[in-house]
């Protein structure tokens, strides 16, 4: 107690200016309405200033949830755009109700080696979260890979930037269908094979999933026809393209699960 009675006494002139001060401008906020009106606004502005750092370090803190909540409603666009993205191989599709046979189930990527010529991605999401292999992997714009195995809480993936790894593709205006193949060396540079000289394709024209295998439906976007020669000797195009996205540097991806994949997985074993 006299600790702090000694330190009010050594402190006596700054509490009671601090106190006269206080008071002095209670009254004049109370009995002027000009320097009321002045201390309201600079109360206000402090005020909002202090709500804006409060919100800015709010919004920081809950950025995690925020990015969830977006991946939550990405999700269910990206089932949208991949079922609107199909495109009619006959015509009278346009007047019949298909089908769609996939659901997108989102995940991160935590792991993705970009620099070999067989490259892997590791993604948040196992068999837990339903992730099967044999499933497809796709981001906003492209396609990732294809998942080769899976342990409770994580997947690993089979990237697009893997030369041992073919993925079905043709072109929007043309019905002719060929191979895409990472070449090594750019991210974003592949081949297109096996598509026969006579098919109807020219440089610009957008290549998209060919839709004849289960890990991907027919019509998502992947990049486009940048070089075509026609080898007449094969009787193929030499065909170079480039995707719109590049996969070293996707972070989120939505996983494919084709819900017919059992049933056609027996139909092939009974064929062979």
């Amino acid at each position: 107690m006299q600790r702090i009675l000694n330190a009010l006494f050594q402190f006596r002139n700054p509490i009671l200016y601090l106190f006269l001060l206080i008071l002095s401008i209670s009254f004049t906020y109370n009995r002027n309405a000009f320097h009321e009106s002045n201390l309201d606004k600079y109360s206000f502005l402090i005020s909002a200033k202090l709500h804006r750092i409060q919100f800015a370090i709010s919004r920081y803190f809950n950025l995690r949830t925020v990015n969830d909540q977006l991946l939550e409603e990405n999700e269910k666009l990206k089932f949208l755009v991949l079922q609107s993205n199909k495109l009619p191989l006959y015509p009278d599709a346009l007047t019949k109700s298909m089908r769609f046979l996939f659901n997108a189930k989102k995940a991160t990527v935590i792991k993705n080696s970009f620099q070999n010529q067989r490259n892997f991605i590791i993604i948040d999401q196992g068999s837990d979260n339903g992730i099967k292999p044999e499933m497809g992997v796709v981001s906003n714009n492209g396609i990732v890979g294809i998942v080769h195995s899976v342990s409770s809480n994580y997947a690993n993936v089979i990237s697009i930037l893997n030369q041992d790894l073919k993925i079905n593709v043709r072109t929007k205006n043309s019905p002719a269908f060929g191979s895409l193949v990472w070449k090594g060396g750019s991210s974003i540079e592949f081949k297109v094979e096996d598509i026969v000289s006579n098919a109807k394709i020219k440089i610009g024209d957008t290549l998209i999933t060919g839709g004849m295998s289960s890990y991907f439906p027919l019509g998502i976007p992947i990049g486009q026809i940048t070089h075509l020669e026609k080898k007449d000797e094969s009787g193929y195009f030499s065909i170079e393209a480039t995707l719109f996205t590049d996969p070293s540097q996707v972070f989120y991806t939505y996983v494919l699960e084709n819900t017919d994949y059992e049933e056609l997985q027996s139909l092939q074993k009974n064929l062979k």
